[in-house]
């Protein structure tokens, strides 16, 4: 762990995401989608099995909106973590933003 409580890295990972996406519309470029996510990052240790590894899984899932703009894509998410460590932070409302470079 880092000072700030956040990992810098591990040895063994998986990740896995299911999504989906339509169109909204009454907002041209616009689209809803919803998602779940699962996955762990581990350091490697001799005593590591497969079941501990998959106890170490976070989980998660939400919604949200996307729309493309001439500078590229906004988005919106809300989540809901399921499954996490006690170290873990939890931000359920998170803004993006995609910027196309030509």
């Amino acid at each position: 762990m880092t000072p700030g409580g956040d990992s810098l890295g591990g040895d063994i990972f998986y990740t896995v995401t299911s999504a989906l996406s339509w169109p909204v519309p009454v907002i041209p470029g616009a689209r809803l989608f919803a998602f779940t996510n699962a996955g762990t990052l581990v350091g490697w240790s001799p005593s590591l099995n497969f079941g501990s590894f998959l106890k170490t899984t976070r989980i998660s899932w939400g919604v949200g909106l996307s729309a493309g703009t001439p500078m590229g894509r906004v988005e919106a998410t809300y989540s809901i973590p399921v499954r996490f460590g006690p170290m873990d932070a939890r931000r359920s409302v998170q803004l993006g933003v995609g910027l196309n470079f030509s």
